[in-house]
């Protein structure tokens, strides 16, 4: 039996699409089912798209709800269960957010005072890697707006506690700075809480209080997490990455290059580590063409814009087939397929 992990990084919406075209064509070009994954590492958007596939959404039909083109019966029964508005601004009920104050979306006042100054001093102190980000949500002040859609949207898609393989989402403590891993660590947390605290970005969204923890995005440790699969021997990681860059299609004007090349490089160290492991890596991240894209279609907006979804789900597909096609994709190509092979 092949042993297949899927790792499913940050994002946003766009990220969300991106992963749903670079699933597609996975399971296009090799036949292999990204719902059998033995483990699933979501972080904030990968997150939402990790319950998707626990809960039973194949990856064409995740293609198919951002194209606009028809889904299958079984895949409509599911996404017909959500009935929550998606909500990423976030206004809190009433106007009103934690500790009393206005939502800044309602026009109110919003704490300026960090969140955690002391994350800076501990980044500063501490003899690991740094991580930049981690400290940046320690400076910004609590967020005041609402993500609660996030967290009601992932339990009516998967109204069972937790999936029963293998998830794993990503966040991280704003109180320590430390990464917590729900679904793996000793948390007692349900699937849509989860998935709320894994997409609450610092200084946006309220943290989520989790077991006496204050938990927001997981993509302020990494936008990947993939170094949490490395000592599972594993056959074949599959990493989808948003937020880092492939492909040689040349230069990019993308105003995130500088943080695109942080996140590369961590991602690189951990794709590194699972290697180390004698895993294959197959990582499918958008080229520069796909990003001249992106930002074409989001005319300045963020990637909790729903501009051009399904424009980014299809390059992304494209992107991936491309990737796959290429001999060093070979051995991971490969073992996908023969994990989609049924057990003799």
């Amino acid at each position: 039996m092949t042993a297949v992990g899927l790792i499913l990084g940050s994002g946003g919406l766009h990220g969300a699409a991106q992963h749903a075209g670079a699933l597609a064509a996975l399971a296009e070009a090799t036949g292999w089912d990204p719902r059998t994954a033995d483990v699933v590492v979501g972080t904030s958007a990968g997150a939402t798209t990790a319950v998707s596939l626990r809960a039973g959404v194949s990856a064409a039909d995740l293609h198919a709800h951002y194209v606009g083109t028809p889904l299958s019966d079984e895949g409509r029964a599911i996404v017909d269960r959500v009935t929550t508005p998606l909500d990423l601004d976030g206004s809190p009920p009433d106007g009103l957010a934690a500790d009393g104050l206005a939502g800044a979306g309602s026009g109110g006042p919003r704490s300026r005072w960090p969140a955690n100054p002391l994350l800076v001093l501990r980044d500063l102190l501490s003899t690991a890697r740094p991580r930049p980000v981690v400290a940046l949500a320690g400076l910004l002040p609590v967020g005041t707006r609402d993500g609660s859609s996030l967290g009601d949207r992932s339990t009516q898609i998967h109204p069972d506690p937790w999936p029963d393989q293998p998830t794993w989402i990503c966040t991280v403590d704003l109180r320590t700075g430390k990464r917590v891993v729900l679904g793996r660590d000793d948390v007692d947390v349900a699937i849509g809480p989860a998935v709320q605290a894994s997409a609450a970005i610092p200084g946006w969204f309220r943290p989520v209080e989790v077991d006496g923890r204050q938990l927001v995005d997981g993509g302020t440790h990494s936008t990947t997490n993939a170094d949490l699969v490395a000592a599972l021997g594993l056959d074949v990681v599959v990493i989808s990455s948003s937020k880092t860059l492939g492909g040689t299609a040349g230069p990019t004007d993308d105003p995130g290059t500088l943080a695109r090349a942080w996140h590369a490089r961590t991602l690189w160290r951990e794709a590194q580590a699972i290697r180390r492991r004698g895993a294959a890596v197959l990582i499918l991240e958008p080229t520069a063409g796909d990003l001249a894209t992106r930002k074409a279609l989001a005319a300045g907006a963020s990637d909790r814009s729903g501009n051009g979804l399904a424009e980014i789900c299809e390059a992304a597909r494209v992107s991936a087939l491309a990737r796959l096609a290429l001999p060093e994709a070979a051995r991971a190509r490969g073992l996908l397929a023969g994990a989609a092979e049924p057990p003799r």
